[in-house]
């Protein structure tokens, strides 16, 4: 609408803003349907988006998977003393039963300290993590001086974070370091360091599990790499610097003498599979697709031998039917989906809601009106035909095995109901003799797991052929095109094309209204001009006669 500021009807009387009001409103009609049609659009865009999204995910998901051979390889482990390890089976794993045996668990390198509960004299002390390391350690552990103004003092040491590591990290600790940083130095160094103020110790442990995992603290400059933390009380050597290493950490309470059993060494899990022995540093096994994880060593029969259980591996028919009735689910839901927005009622009279007839209206009636136009969008689609087809045909199609056999879903047992049987948009859905799950045909013979138990190659090749038929031709739809982007089974473009030019035909029409609206008033104006030069004309007349107000 034009936003001109105008005076009108000064010298004729007439209302006519109201007048132009009245006109533009009639000729604005056809912006009115206009704007219904582009909102149809919009939702038929929104709905087709919708359904998009659930088909590409059938079509990645479900039909994805089934073509594949390796989803019907699936392998179930079962053991027989499930308190010594737990097991399971990828699809490489060979069907059979093997003995297991576990004969030792992974342990990490960890050190539980002893209590710190004296100072450096001797006397009774709580120590926390922020209490500085010089409260509870004599001067005598501090060989190096780092800072000749301060007088500030250091002892050197290496830590060597595992076994293979044969460099080791470089770790000063300063005498006016408090307990927590003694901690964070190490830490530093590649080992997992910590002290509780709660128990008032240090804990330390290797960030590997294993034998590998084996850490080592040394003096700095010790070439021999001699372990401080394995030393027993009495250590001595030729070197001050490292008889002074020694003390400071037998004074944190970090040496054997000090922990006692609390000094975990690290070690790897072993087990004896069908006679073989392997070794792990986790307590997890990756053997010919066997998945083990040790949880217990197992017990000794009277001659000192690790008694053994039985792991059996067998094809997991529960598994592979799981994923059948998985695919039959989902499908069931999408072409039962399709099928109802395909038959909808026709919404013919139904248009979408003004702003003043939604005034008119509550929240429930306008909800129920663009329900009815929204549930009809897709009423006889061309697009939605079209996959319909695909889906059905594709699902009805009979395919022969390498043994000559020909097999349909019929041949496993799953059907769709009789015309009359089934409810009225689920004439296309499938239902499997046997489920338990279907009150329908939960009393028939289960066909399908006993397909899967006992030929599974047969049943593997059909549900193969017929996935991948049907894979194959939504791929080809979902093709790019002049008509629709990749991934979209829709004309997703040519529809975005009519909204966009419904919104330029949108932008036309209101110029056309505002042009409309100047014109009528342009008439006006040049009314109330005329008129007023009639009153001036009628005016003078009137003076010279005396006539004159």
């Amino acid at each position: 609408m034009s936003d001109r500021l105008r005076m009108t009807g000064i010298n004729s009387g007439m209302d006519t803003q109201s007048i132009v009001e009245q006109l533009v409103t009639v000729r604005s009609k056809k912006k009115e349907t206009m704007e219904k049609s582009k909102t149809k659009l919009e939702w038929k865009q929104d709905a087709w988006k919708t359904l998009n999204s659930k088909l590409y995910s059938l079509y990645n998901e479900q039909f994805g998977t089934l073509r594949l051979q390796g989803a019907f390889k699936a392998k179930k482990a079962n053991i027989v003393d499930s308190s010594i390890a737990k097991v399971s089976a990828d699809n490489s794993a060979v069907n059979g039963t093997q003995t297991l045996a576990v004969k030792q668990l992974a342990k990490t390198a960890y050190i539980t300290g002893a209590k710190l509960d004296k100072n450096k004299d001797g006397n009774p002390t709580t120590v926390k993590a922020s209490t500085k390391i010089s409260d509870i350690v004599g001067d005598e552990y501090f060989t190096d001086t780092v800072n000749p103004e301060t007088g500030l003092k250091a002892t050197a040491f290496k830590v060597y974070k595992s076994e293979n590591d044969t460099t080791g990290t470089n770790v000063i600790i300063t005498s006016d370091m408090t307990m927590e940083g003694v901690a964070a130095a190490f830490e530093k160094a590649g080992i997992n360091a910590s002290f509780d103020s709660n128990t008032n110790r240090f804990f330390m442990s290797s960030k590997s599990e294993g034998q590998n995992g084996n850490f080592r603290i040394t003096q700095a400059t010790d070439t021999n790499k001699e372990d401080l933390l394995r030393r027993a009380k009495g250590y001595t050597s030729d070197d001050s610097k490292a008889n002074a290493a020694f003390g400071l950490l037998d004074t944190l309470g970090l040496t054997r003498q000090k922990t006692g059993d609390a000094f975990i060494e690290g070690q790897n899990a072993k087990i004896e599979l069908n006679g073989a022995e392997f070794s792990s540093n986790s307590n997890l096994f990756n053997i010919n697709g066997l998945s083990i994880t040790a949880t217990k060593v197992s017990d000794k029969d009277a001659e000192g031998k690790y008694i053994t259980t039985n792991v059996s591996t067998a094809t997991d028919v529960d598994g592979i039917y799981d994923m059948i009735k998985g695919f039959i689910t989902k499908y069931n839901e999408i072409i039962n989906e399709m099928d109802k927005l395909y038959n909808a009622d026709s919404s013919k009279g139904y248009e979408p809601l003004t702003a003043e007839e939604k005034d008119a209206m509550n929240d429930e009636e306008v909800e129920e009106w663009e329900k009815k136009i929204k549930d009809s969008l897709l009423r006889r689609d061309d697009n939605l035909r079209t996959l319909i087809s695909t889906f059905k045909e594709g699902m009805s199609s009979s395919f022969k095995t390498a043994n000559g056999t020909t097999y349909s879903l019929a041949s496993f047992g799953i059907n769709t109901l009789g015309y009359f049987e089934a409810a009225d948009n689920e004439k296309g859905a499938y239902h499997i003799d046997g489920d338990a799950d279907d009150p329908k045909t939960k009393g028939n013979t289960d066909k399908l797991r006993e397909a899967i138990t006992n030929n599974l190659e047969d049943t593997m090749s059909f549900f193969n052929n017929m996935a991948k038929g049907i894979y194959d031709k939504l791929g080809k739809l979902m093709a790019r095109s002049d008509y629709r982007t990749f991934q979209s089974l829709y004309d997703d473009k040519a529809l975005k094309d009519e909204i966009d030019k419904a919104t330029k035909d949108l932008e036309k029409e209101d110029e056309a209204i505002s042009e409309y609206e100047d014109k009528w008033y342009d008439k006006f104006a040049a009314m109330e001009k005329a008129m007023e030069k009639v009153n001036a004309k009628s005016n003078a007349i009137a003076g010279l006669f005396g006539t004159g107000g």
